[in-house]
């Protein structure tokens, strides 16, 4: 079943998203590079993603997700105490996160309203649902956004409805999942929607509600595991409440389900009583009027033929549902030109798939006899139709009688030349699709595509600038294209102020955006983006290698790269915002910032499917386009690399960048100057990665770590690949391009290595992260420098989660001593144990401990950038921004192993035994005959690598004094003076 909704969900998901960089657009000194995609590419981009995301998650056994793992992973998640939940075992501080945005830049939304009891003044209060950052409420009208998601819960939201009824409007309801364009889906892993949640106190706070629901058969239907499609409320399209009674209408995957019970339970009032949950093509959309009377539209793709069009009721009952529209699979209609109903196709070896045929509604306030229903009608705005991609109908009710007015015609098709993005009117799939009504004139309809329109007279006439206006999205400029100023473009919904019509909020795949004017002469309505949105979904994340330089930079999905200028680099945001300016469009990657250096500094930033580019921060701006010539290629021109494409500038010397090109490796030693034509290819890498090239994501490069510290000859760059290896090349600067690179992988390791995090002192110790489920996800060595490295499993307690992203931090304690702190971006969460080698090579199990308490919550730290001279670490996360946090003082004394052997450990000769290893109070050792030692340094640790207990002795047979330790597991390590030899001994305090 898995396999088979992978397929289903990359086949849907394949219309979704918006991958534009635009051409000419630019901030007030620094021009912001843009490119265009042919709309037949934008499905393809979109496959790409999601396969890459699917590739990065999936066991590599099975190629599936396994069931129930985000359920189980959470479970583990909250089980794991906080840090700081145990004072006693603390070493250090606790660590504050910062959140760093962007403020100015959101992430995709697919939910906004107004309380309806807002007034500007005494009540402010807005809601928004964050795609993947959660439900947020501002209580300044939009000034200012928490995020009041419930703690460990699944933070999808795509829809949100208040109780209208007086008395009863603190009552809120939220839903999620996103049926199209979910970027962050991973096809089985966290990000489906998981019921339902409702708040009682105006959005404050929210509960989870029980997933009881009853089919229209009186079958009770399943709860479902929380990471599959296996209920509806995995997907729900669109919440409503009856203004008459309070009944709560859920439209959700392929039925419509009521509450008359505040949400208690549910029951389908519209379904195939032997329809399965997961059947695909289930999207529906429904609206309610004042006195009950319901209008529901069901996708003219839906499998029963018999369920598509538009149905009303008086009652919202079972059985009590007449359909008005959509009767013919094929031909003459009930209503005339009527195209919604799906052609059947065959894309999966005969599977009963058919295209996407949403149908949208919306009902005029002011005449609720008015309903305007937009489909896709299945053509394309580019060759060979050249057409709007929805139709429009109006309907009118009045009388009980329904006419109907073919609008279609009208639809937005621009003159001035065409543009696939956006003109003729293009809705991607359905993914970029709404309609909706000015609460006080029935004629008044906004419409959303990729760009927003408005017609003021029901889109009966398409009198361009004057009836109909393009006032949103991408920018009305064509045939060139750019962006509508301070909007952006994929509209997903819009709210009206509730009393001044003239005001309206637009959420979008850019977060949220307001107008005070809605009304504005033709195409000049002004919008203003609301800051301190904190959704974006960050890729990779990377910052200014300057100590108290805290500029950051990273790649989101559709966002492109976005830098926080804290440094006033550019000197267009105040040195005190979170506001970060965009420097490149698409949808972001990997990216790396060089020094300020008289008066010049330059960033590294790279979009999709393999492009890189180099921007000159200075009076005289520059941006150049990097990327080598002679790529391998997907078979398609311009697409050379991961979607996520990988490239990695050495922090410390930043003159060197290495650029990734599936199984092939390019180096430049002058990453300042470096032209397209003038990078080295390390051909030796790409022969031994993979001899047949791969074009196909096979041992594909993904995780890439470099030495820390001035560049030395011992210096490693180390590599993962998808398919679970671990390579190691030595004087990567130097090397020549015929040197083949050192398989070190452990034995038996699979998977996808996302990421890779080396000790800034020691480069011969180093964490892999491999991000598929079922397999080891964390592997530890400190000698990954030999020829055959020894590695060792360090899960420990957290051994369930998709781990993305690592970092290993170097600094010293209150007593100034040294201390190793490490730190893992998960799935849920973020996570950090101390002295990680100590409690492993004592065979011990480490401790992780949870950070960030409920301002990271269980987010997905996608990236982790790690700066060790002052200790900053930065975290990128897919759905809720940027965070970082201060670690404490810093001890990067880096090249430490150079010249110089690790210690040898557990060595007769140094310590000839220790005993008891199960004991009530002391530990007894006995030297060996290493007459060179003078002194010994003695440690006991807890499992989670906490130092409990310290002293330095003569080198001489001692005992070591437990007895005030409580009962558990406990690491002695006993140190040689000149650090040559060190013994490890777990012990057991009865």
């Amino acid at each position: 079943m898995k396999k088979n909704l992978f397929v289903v969900s990359i086949l849907v998901l394949a219309v979704a998203g918006t991958y534009f960089l635009l051409r000419s657009y630019s901030t007030s000194k620094m021009a912001i590079e843009i490119m265009e995609e042919k709309e037949e590419e934008e499905a393809r981009f979109t496959d790409m993603r999601v396969k890459y995301e699917f590739d990065m998650v999936k066991d590599p056994v099975t190629g599936k997700i396994p069931s129930r793992i985000y359920e189980q992973e959470l479970a583990q998640a909250r089980a794991i105490p906080e840090k700081g939940s145990n004072t006693s075992a603390r070493l250090t501080a606790l660590n504050t996160y910062f959140p760093a945005g962007p403020n100015n830049q959101g992430g995709r939304t697919r939910a906004i309203a107004y309380d309806v009891r807002y007034n500007g003044s005494t009540n402010r209060v807005i809601m928004a649902g964050g795609v993947s950052g959660g439900i947020f409420r501002s209580t300044d009208g939009g000034a200012n956004w928490t995020r009041v998601s419930p703690e460990g819960e699944v933070h999808n939201i795509s829809t949100l409805a208040q109780d209208p009824r007086p008395t009863f409007q603190d009552t809120w309801y939220a839903g999620g999942g996103e049926y199209l364009g979910s970027s962050t889906d991973e096809i089985g892993a966290p990000y489906f929607a998981f019921g339902l949640f409702k708040s009682t106190d105006n959005g404050a706070t929210w509960t989870r509600l029980p997933l009881a629901a009853t089919d229209i058969n009186g079958a009770n239907l399943p709860a479902g595991a929380l990471e599959t499609f296996d209920n509806p409320f995995d997907y729900t399209h669109k919440l409503i409440v009856n203004p008459a009674n309070g009944d709560v209408y859920a439209a959700v995957h392929r039925r419509l389900l009521r509450s008359t019970n505040g949400g208690t339970s549910f029951t389908a009032v519209f379904a195939n009583p032997t329809a399965t949950a997961f059947a695909s093509n289930g999207q529906m959309d429904v609206v309610c009027s004042s006195t009950g009377k319901l209008v529901l539209a069901v996708s003219g793709a839906n499998p029963d033929f018999n369920l598509r069009g538009v149905w009303t009721s008086a009652t919202g009952n079972a059985n009590s549902w007449t359909r008005i529209a959509g009767g013919s699979v094929l031909g003459t209609d009930s209503v005339a030109n009527w195209r919604a109903n799906s052609f059947k196709y065959d894309l999966v070896n005969g599977s009963n798939l058919y295209e996407s045929k949403r149908i949208l509604l919306a009902m005029a306030p002011s005449n609720q006899n008015i309903v305007y229903v937009t489909y896709e009608n299945g053509l394309t705005n580019v060759a060979p139709d050249n057409a709007p991609e929805a139709d429009l109908f109006k309907l009118d009710m009045t009388g009980g009688v329904n006419t109907w007015s073919n609008r279609s015609a009208n639809m937005p098709d621009f003159p001035g030349g065409n543009h696939a993005a956006t003109d003729p009117f293009a809705i991607q799939g359905g993914y970029d699709f709404f309609i909706t009504v000015k609460p006080d004139d029935p004629n008044f309809v906004l419409l959303g595509g990729t760009s927003l329109y408005r017609s003021t007279d029901g889109f009966s006439t398409a009198n361009y600038n004057t009836t109909l206006s393009w006032i949103g999205g991408y920018g009305n400029s064509l045939p060139t294209l750019s962006f509508y100023l301070n909007s952006h473009p994929d509209i997903h919904c819009v709210a009206f102020h509730p009393t001044n019509f003239n005001e309206v909020i637009c959420a979008n795949d850019g977060g949220i955006q307001m107008t005070s004017n809605i009304t504005a002469t033709g195409s000049t309505v002004a919008w203003t983006n609301l800051s301190n949105y904190q959704t974006l979904q960050y890729y990779n994340v990377s910052m200014d290698p300057g100590a108290g330089r805290n500029n950051f930079l990273g790649g989101a999905q559709d966002n492109g790269t976005y830098f926080r200028d804290k440094m006033q680099l550019l000197g267009t945001i105040a040195a005190d915002s979170n506001n970060h300016i965009r420097v490149l469009g698409g949808d972001g990657g990997h990216s790396g910032m060089g020094p300020l250096s008289s008066n010049e500094q330059y960033l590294y930033a790279s979009f999709h499917l393999g492009n890189l580019r180099r921007f000159k921060l200075s009076a005289t701006p520059a941006t150049d386009n990097i990327t080598p010539t002679n790529l391998t290629t997907t078979g398609t021109a311009g697409e050379f690399g991961d979607f996520v494409t990988n490239i990695r500038l050495d922090p410390d010397n930043t003159e060197d960048l290495y650029y990734v090109n599936f199984n092939r490796l390019f180096r430049t030693t002058n990453a300042s100057t470096v032209t397209s034509s003038t990078w080295t290819e390390l051909t030796a890498v790409g022969t031994t990665l993979d001899p047949d090239g791969a074009t196909n994501g096979y041992n594909t490069i993904r995780g890439m770590a470099i030495s820390r510290g001035p560049y030395a000859t011992s210096h490693a760059l180390y590599l993962g690949t998808t398919s679970g290896r671990i390579y190691r090349i030595d004087n990567p600067r130097n090397v020549s391009s015929s040197s083949a690179p050192v398989n070190i992988t452990p034995p038996g390791n699979t998977g996808n290595v996302q990421d890779i995090a080396i000790n800034p002192n020691n480069d011969d110790e180093i964490l892999a992260i491999i991000s598929s489920y079922g397999v080891i996800s964390l592997w530890w060595t400190n000698n990954a420098k030999s020829a055959s490295p020894t590695w060792r499993n360090a899960e420990g307690n957290l051994t369930l989660p998709s781990f993305r992203s690592a970092a290993i931090i170097v600094k010293k304690d209150a007593a100034n001593n040294p201390v190793t702190e490490y730190y893992v971006g998960t799935s849920v969460g973020l996570y950090s144990t101390v002295n990680l080698g100590a409690t492993l090579l004592a065979s011990a199990s480490p401790t992780w401990q949870r950070e960030g308490g409920n301002v990271l919550n269980f987010a997905v730290i996608q990236s982790i950038a790690y700066r060790p001279v002052d200790n900053v670490l930065v975290m990128g996360t897919h759905g809720n921004g940027m965070y970082y946090t201060f670690l404490g003082t810093p001890n990067f004394v880096p090249n430490q192993n150079t010249g110089t052997n690790d210690p040898t450990v557990n060595d007769k000769n140094f310590i000839k035994t220790v005993f008891p290893t199960l004991t009530d109070g002391n530990i007894n050792y006995r030297i060996g005959n290493m007459l060179s030692v003078r002194k010994i340094s003695l440690q006991v640790f807890n499992v989670s690598g906490q130092l409990l207990l310290q002293k330095e002795t003569g080198y001489q047979d001692g005992t070591v004094d437990i007895t005030k330790l409580s009962k558990g597991v406990y690491i002695l390590s006993i140190y040689s003076d000149d650090r040559k030899y060190r013994h490890l001994q777990k012990i057991v305090k009865e």
